[in-house]
């Protein structure tokens, strides 16, 4: 069966078939799911070699009649969509800015069946009005980044932030490093940490390192759809910032992570 399919089923499944009903000849969760894909496609950035930044905030365009039956199951809906587009991420090694976030507005120039999809990189939910440049992602260690620079800014200024403490996970008994953009927990050889544990899927869960303000960064876990889930501080989550001491168990093996005072090391150019 393919994803489309499954995904359609288990959203009618979750409100016992009234999505199958009600959408009849409008605009169906399928529809929307699959312009959702086509747009995170779409718009991927290049973030290393094998992995792009993709949108986290998408605005999904609706005419009166399609909004006002659409948004009464608002949280499901967005909740399912979410999780079509973290599975469909992890299939293209795409990655996340921040949190996953849907919005359905009504658009009145719209009419019945018709709707448009409007995506943004955007750090935190609480900065949507700041949304990250549309420019190739350069690591916080690289520098300051200059939208416009009128000259070739000073040697000093390529030097790596100060403030930006250094990021381990401490996985049993020994500290690795976590660079930015950050690494795939996981079973598989793919994963940029790899753990032997048969509890633990093959690209598990993610950790994240975004900028936040001078000096600042944002240490966001997210759970990549495991099989078996993952507990921060002891409880489920699928997404959760991090802070130091913060505990992470996927599988039968938990992980701490540690900010030391120094200033994060430059990204390695091959694999751990």
């Amino acid at each position: 069966m393919r994803p489309l399919q499954r995904f359609e089923r288990r959203l009618e499944g979750i409100v016992s078939g009234v999505f199958a009903r009600a959408f009849k000849g409008d605009v169906e969760p399928i529809e929307l799911a699959a312009a959702l894909k086509r747009e995170i496609d779409n718009t991927a950035r290049i973030l290393s070699r094998d992995r792009r930044l993709v949108p986290n905030h998408f605005t999904i365009e609706l005419g009166p009649g399609d909004f006002e039956r659409l948004n009464a199951y608002g949280r499901t809906l967005n909740h399912e969509l979410a999780n079509e587009l973290r599975d469909h991420a992890d299939i293209q090694r795409y990655t996340f800015s921040g949190p996953i976030e849907i919005e359905l507005t009504q658009q009145d120039d719209l009419p019945t069946g018709k709707f448009r999809v409007v995506s943004a990189t955007v750090g935190s939910p609480q900065r949507r009005s700041q949304p990250y440049p549309q420019e190739p992602y350069v690591p916080p260690n690289d520098g300051p980044v200059l939208s416009t620079p009128a000259s070739p800014p000073p040697p000093q200024q390529q030097q790596p932030r100060r403030g930006h403490p250094q990021v381990m996970l401490e996985v049993n008994g020994r500290r690795r490093p976590v660079n930015p953009p950050g690494v795939v927990l996981g079973r598989g050889t793919d994963a940029d940490i790899q753990i032997n544990d048969p509890g633990v899927s093959r690209r598990h869960a993610e950790i994240r390192l975004m900028p936040e303000g001078p000096g600042g960064i944002r240490v966001v876990l997210v759970d990549l759809g495991s099989t078996n889930g993952t507990l921060v501080n002891g409880r489920r989550t699928t997404e959760a910032e991090l802070v130091d001491g913060s505990t992470v168990r996927i599988g039968n093996t938990t992980m701490t992570l540690r900010l030391a005072d120094e200033p994060m090391a430059q990204p390695p150019s091959s694999g751990w």
